[in-house]
């Protein structure tokens, strides 16, 4: 009797244990079912966005941020003014370099060396040379004396202002950015350049250009309805990485503890090729400590050394960052097979933008009144500043999206990524 009755709890505690199970997969199937419709209608309405040489889709309602915009070596910064804030601006900044006086140890904290007009047809603006610095280095026995300054060229037109900027450069570089500012040509927001070049917030480089080597520009992608989801495109200069990606992530889990790599689940991994981009794709889910459940996601494709059509490209997605500044991480509010639908339809939509005749100014002065357009913040109006004071933490990835800044504490899916970058 005693035995029966021991083998009647063990069927009880087997069928509530199957009945739990049942209930939780039924429970993440319906989650699976409502997120994927949602991420359905929102990539239902894509908008491209210009980045670099690239376009991407991203949903209609994605709120986006362009940093780390640099060509030729050169920085870039963008803001809207007035030409008389413009010139109020540069003249300020004039006054405090020539304010810092003469340095005649020349280690770089002198005052200007240089301050004109800038020589180009249609933009106002100054180039500044300052910072006059001087060393030298040995190569064998004989000794390389070296001279470099810091260069700032800032232009306005069309009530936008540029400033290219450059440090420890030769002094004739304020030519070569002036040169490239020939080529620059304001484009109304959302507007798409039919025309080869490197798009910028607001603007775009025209071929043909100077001879240079170096692109760089980072778009980041926040969902108002998804504060913990952020995503990253990087267009930087190609054959960067001598280690691919797959080989990162590998050589990463032979030294993770058996403890991470229990947590880890590897969703997809191996080669990916989006258009005629051969890459490398590795999405991972992590459960953390706290028990939630994240999504670190990257593909990667290495380009060519020195070769602006061919890139180093990188694109992320992190899901489950904390919306508490240096939160615990939290559980991704998409199911796992609403994030992978939402990572394919944006991964997918990475393709060279489309070439065409250099056009004339007229032409882009004409394209200033466009219409729908997809609001793109300038790299200028991202600061650690605006990051360190969000109310929120997830406005830094989402709405500032500061380059290396993390609002939260890191998850796992997060520092995965982060250890596996190039």
């Amino acid at each position: 009797m005693m035995r029966m009755k021991k083998r009647g709890w063990r069927e009880v505690i087997v069928l509530l244990a199957a009945l739990a199970c049942a209930g939780s997969w039924a429970a993440s199937q319906v989650r699976s079912m409502r997120d994927r419709s949602e991420v359905a209608n929102m990539t239902e309405k894509m908008k491209p966005i210009c980045v670099g040489r690239f376009l991407v889709d991203v949903p209609a309602q994605a709120e986006v941020t362009l940093s780390r915009e640099m060509i030729d070596g050169f920085a870039i910064a963008t803001a809207e003014e007035s030409e008389a804030q413009f010139r109020a601006r540069v003249a300020a900044r004039e006054a405090d370099i020539v304010a810092r006086g003469a340095n005649p140890q020349g280690n770089g904290e002198g005052g200007m060396v240089e301050a004109r007009d800038i020589r180009v047809s249609g933009m106002a603006g100054r180039s500044l040379v300052y910072g006059y610095s001087r060393g030298y280095l040995m190569q064998g026995e004989r000794r390389v004396d070296m001279e470099s300054v810091s260069v700032e060229v800032h232009a306005h037109t069309a009530g936008l202002s540029f400033s290219l900027s450059a440090k420890s450069t030769k002094e004739g570089s304020i030519r070569e950015a002036e040169a490239l500012l020939t080529r620059l040509r304001v484009r109304a927001e959302g507007e798409i350049p039919s025309v080869p070049g490197f798009c910028i917030g607001r603007a775009v480089f025209v071929d043909p250009l100077p001879a240079h080597k170096t692109e760089h520009v980072v778009m980041h992608i926040g969902l108002p309805d998804h504060p913990d989801l952020a995503m990253a495109f990087a267009s930087l200069p190609g054959g960067r990485s001598t280690r691919s990606l797959l080989t990162r992530v590998a050589d990463m889990d032979a030294d993770a503890s058996p403890d991470e790599m229990l947590r880890v689940t590897k969703l997809r991994t191996g080669e990916r090729h989006i258009k005629d981009m051969a890459g490398e794709e590795v999405l991972e889910r992590v459960r953390e400590f706290n028990f939630a459940t994240t999504f670190g996601f990257m593909w990667e494709t290495d380009g060519v050394k020195d070769d602006p059509l061919k890139p180093f490209l990188s694109l992320e997605l992190h899901a489950g960052i904390s919306p508490e500044p240096g939160g615990k991480p939290a559980d991704a509010s998409l199911h796992e097979d609403a994030v992978l639908a939402l990572w394919d339809a944006i991964s997918s939509s990475i393709r060279l933008r489309p070439n065409g005749p250099p056009p004339t100014r007229a032409t882009f002065a004409h394209n200033l009144a466009g219409g729908n357009a997809a609001r793109v913040v300038p790299a200028s109006t991202c600061t650690a500043a605006r990051c360190s004071s969000s109310a929120r933490a997830s406005a830094c990835p989402r709405r500032c999206c500061c380059p290396g800044r993390h609002c939260g504490k890191r998850s796992g899916a997060s520092s995965r990524a982060w250890k596996a970058r190039a």
